[in-house]
């Protein structure tokens, strides 16, 4: 249900996965002790300096770009249907889980020994040879750790200016591009949702993140389409199929042109 890491080089070359990108099947909380890391999550880039945390939940798009030699970090592994319990009964699952998504690094200061306590309690759990409400106990203090971390993080956000608007339609972007991406790669789907134009939110991604929208669609179905050729046994029709695409062999020359390798020979090589 629940896996503790402290300092696992192991882990750290589980997490670099030869900088391919992966779909998450767990909830992973990462403390970071020393060093820095460079990463990607659902298409966003993310560099980290240590003392920091990362919260990265089920089903997002997870990718290594390396990381500082004198790394150091705690990491905690929820399975699915232990972090799934965690809101089981609560009726702010929603707001919390976007929370998380849209602000899943927190640069830690004054609260620096927090999480690293945290994860030193629950190790204390595991370690204990009671049984008797042994789950539970690790269960409600996880859950306290994600409010904490949600708490802490919106003061930090206070402190800071209001977010651009550029921000908030490059996060309005990506939430829907992660609901519609199988089906939709058109930026024109995306702009008629957001009720701006295709031009406008062309622009707008373009002066924000250096990338052009229909880029960052195709960067997002072929980061998904990579993910499901390592992580899974489908066949390269199977996930045809899976993103919506007409046949497999428009699914072959999409992928190919945007990843400069055909889909069979992307998965024989990793």
């Amino acid at each position: 249900d629940i896996l503790l890491i402290d300092n696992s080089h192991t882990m750290r070359a589980e997490l670099s996965s030869d900088n391919e990108p992966f779909r998450i099947d767990m909830t992973m909380a990462i403390i970071y002790e020393q060093g820095s890391a460079d990463l990607k999550i659902n298409m966003r880039d993310y560099h980290i300096e240590a003392p920091a945390v990362l919260l990265v939940l089920n089903d997002q798009i997870y990718q290594s770009a390396g990381h500082s030699e004198d790394l150091r970090s705690k990491v905690i592994l929820m399975s699915r249907s232990f972090s799934d319990s965690l809101f089981a009964n609560s009726g702010e699952i929603l707001p919390l889980k976007s929370s998380i998504m849209k602000n899943p690094v927190m640069k830690i200061e004054n609260e620096e020994n927090v999480f690293g306590q945290f994860f030193q309690l629950l190790q204390n759990i595991a370690a204990s040879p009671r049984q008797e409400f042994k789950i539970e106990s690790a269960r409600h203090l996880t859950l306290s750790m994600f409010y904490g971390y949600s708490h802490l993080k919106h003061e930090v956000n206070e402190v800071k200016c209001t977010n651009s608007r550029q921000e908030e339609i490059f996060t309005k972007f990506t939430e829907l591009l992660e609901r519609h991406h199988k089906k939709e790669r058109e930026i024109a789907f995306y702009a008629d949702k957001m009720c701006i134009t295709s031009k406008h939110l062309s622009q707008v991604i373009k002066d924000y993140t250096g990338k052009t929208a229909l880029g960052l669609i195709e960067e997002y179905v072929i980061s998904e389409a990579k993910s499901m050729l390592l992580s899974t046994t489908m066949s390269i029709q199977q996930i045809s199929d899976e993103l919506k695409f007409p046949s497999q062999s428009v699914f072959g020359k999409y992928f190919k042109r945007v990843a400069g390798i055909s889909p069979s020979e992307y998965r024989n090589r990793h």
